[in-house]
Formats: structure tokens, C-alpha cells, sequence
């Protein structure tokens, strides 16, 4: 199954898209690949899994790019039959596009007014981290993005929070937990540098895998 997500990042949008995610989240089969690795997610994702488990791949751009979008029409028929789950989303979609894909795809636009004004404190997700609540982690991180495509400061904040909790003793995380989220914050931030995948999609990836 192709579900396509079309709309701008707003609550009304991410609570969609958070809806989709989270029955492959309860069993940890989500995977995400990005423009410069379709060929081997195409083989992924028509291949069944020793297991029979079924995952969601999400795959990054692919319809942001005209080559992409090109290879991807060519391959959505086989898709759309394949074992596994593909999630794509978009700000826009265009008619053509729309037609093209609609026979292989659940394509769902959502619209959304967005109040200029956010009534919130992106200093309360460090809060919500510090915590070790993932479930309000994540709203909170949802909330931020939303109020700014800027994600450099939000992970400066959460690296600083990270440092303060590791210096700490009553920590809701062992030091091990510690240790291993401050490698992948470095790794965060000097990977979404490289390309590919976004500080946004990079941070989301960091938040899901947390584990107290």
C-alpha cells in the first residue's frame, strides 16, 4: 500500500501523519530512505520479510524531484502490491501528478489555517525530554516544527539539556542511555549537514528511538 500525505507541516497534518506511524511504531518497523538509496528501498520493499512482518518504509523526496518522481511513477505499480507499507509526503502535488498516481495510491491532502500566533514555549520540549515522557516528547517536538523550519537551535537546546541530565543523578535515564543519545545527537547534527535527509527528519529519528 502507497499512502501519500500532501499538505504543509501543520498539527492538523502531523496528527495525520503520527496516525500512520504508530501501529509500525508499536513494533519498531518503520524505515526510512532517502533519494540517493530508491534502488535498493524498491528491492526493500517488494521483498517479504523472513518473518512475514510488515514495515513501513517512508521514503524522503521522492516526489520533490522531478528524476525521482520520474523513477518512482515507473515503479508504483509494483509497489503498490508489495509486502510492505510506503509513506510519502509532499507540500503540493500537482493535477497530473495526482492522476498518475491516484490508481497506486491513497493520497490524502490535508488543509489547515495556521494561526501566526503559537501559543507555546519550545523550552518546555527540553523539559518534556528531560523527563523521559516520550509520548509528550514528541507532541512538543511537533509543536516546534511547526512554529519554525529553523531546527538548529531546537537541537542546540536539546544538547544542552542532554549535557545538564548527564551531570545529574536523578536522571530518568542510566548513563548508558545518556552516552548512547549523545553520540546519536552528534551524529544528528553532523549528518543532516552531509544531505539527505533534513535536521527535522534526522531529530524525529533521534526522538522515536528513545528509550527509558
Amino acid at each position: 500500500m502507497i499512502t501519500i500525505l500532501v499538505g504543509k507541516r501543520t498539527p492538523e497534518f502531523e496528527k495525520k501523519r503520527t496516525s500512520i506511524l504508530a501501529p509500525f511504531q508499536k513494533t519498531n518497523s518503520i524505515e526510512k530512505r532517502d533519494a540517493r538509496e530508491l534502488v535498493i528501498a524498491f528491492d526493500e520493499i517488494q521483498t517479504a520479510s523472513l518473518f512475514g512482518d510488515k514495515k513501513l518504509f517512508i521514503l524522503n523526496g521522492i516526489l520533490d524531484d522531478e528524476e525521482t518522481q520520474k523513477i518512482f511513477l515507473e515503479k508504483a505499480e509494483g509497489l503498490a502490491h508489495a509486502p510492505h507499507d510506503v509513506l510519502i509526503t509532499t507540500e503540493k502535488l500537482l493535477a497530473a501528478e495526482t492522476k498518475k498516481l491516484a490508481p497506486f495510491a491513497e493520497i490524502i491532502t490535508v488543509t489547515e489555517k495556521v494561526s501566526k500566533k503559537q501559543d507555546f514555549d519550545p523550552f518546555a520540549l527540553a523539559s518534556a525530554f528531560a523527563s523521559g515522557d516520550k509520548k509528550k516528547t514528541w507532541i512538543m517536538f511537533q509543536q516546534v516544527a511547526h512554529a519554525s523550519d529553523e531546527m538548529e537551535p531546537t537541537h542546540g537546546m536539546i544538547w544542552w539539556k542532554l549535557k545538564d541530565m548527564m551531570t545529574k543523578k536523578n536522571s530518568p535515564f542510566n548513563q548508558n542511555q545518556l552516552n548512547d543519545m549523545a553520540r546519536k545527537l552528534v551524529s544528528v547534527y553532523h549528518e543532516s549537514r552531509l544531505g539527505g535527509m533534513s535536521m527535522r527528519e534526522r531529530l524525529e529519528e533521534f526522538f522515536l528511538t528513545i528509550k527509558k
